[in-house]
């Protein structure tokens, strides 16, 4: 049988976003700056300094009408919702749940 923890048991903060309701589908971590391909719903910043390279970067987001043109500084455990189909970052550590 499983060792199953309780919400209890859990210590870190990356095990807390993990069980958390929106990551039952699964969730990748991406610490890397390569491009990365997937399906996402949602993002969420796990180190301090996470920014994502819009550049490199395929989602439903526009600033003002247009695609994104600004690196985007990520606050860390704010839950970032969109289309993701390709995410880059410059620096840090996220979450992403999967569709």
């Amino acid at each position: 049988m499983a060792n199953v923890k309780r919400s209890t048991d859990v210590s870190s903060t990356v095990e807390q976003l993990l069980n958390a309701p929106y990551g039952i589908q699964g969730a990748d971590i991406i610490s890397n700056t390569d491009p990365q391909k997937g399906s996402w719903y949602c993002i969420i910043a796990i180190a301090d300094n996470s920014q994502l390279d819009v550049s490199g970067v395929a989602a439903n987001w526009t600033e003002n009408g247009l695609a994104l043109s600004t690196d985007l500084d990520l606050i860390t455990g704010l839950p970032y919702y969109g289309d993701f189909t390709q995410l880059e970052l410059t620096g840090g550590k996220i979450i992403a749940y999967k569709k």
